[in-house]
């Protein structure tokens, strides 16, 4: 089953995010080079400063799992965690499925898994 890490983290000083993410580079790029990371990126808001997104995407839980003993995860907490963080929320989610959002002709699906919404 697919697994979503998804959420924000709060920093203080501002904006202060630009600087964790350029420092966080090499973290991201060898998450992404783990297998089973489909998706994984850091993202700073534009309009609250000292907030940071986060979102993954993995292929399994056993994926996860190994993303979690990897060095290149302690080596990315130790990055974060040498700025002072002031809040997050941060969940975890499972896919039970997977649909595209757009129909074949560009405009937005009418029904999500079977369930009309239009």
């Amino acid at each position: 089953m697919r697994i979503i890490i998804a959420g924000h983290l709060k920093f203080a000083g501002g904006d202060i995010c630009g600087e964790i993410v350029r420092g966080g580079a090499a973290h991201i790029a060898a998450s992404r080079a783990e297998a089973g990371c489909l998706a994984y990126d850091w993202s700073v808001d534009p309009l609250e400063p000292g907030t940071l997104h986060v979102f993954e995407e993995w292929e399994s839980e056993a994926a996860l799992g190994s993303h979690f003993r990897d060095r290149s995860y302690h080596a990315m907490r130790a990055h974060l965690e040498s700025h002072e963080l002031i809040g997050f929320d941060v969940k975890l989610y499972s896919v039970a499925g997977v649909e595209p959002v757009y129909a074949e002709d560009g405009r937005p699906r009418d029904t999500i898994f079977g369930v009309r919404i239009a």
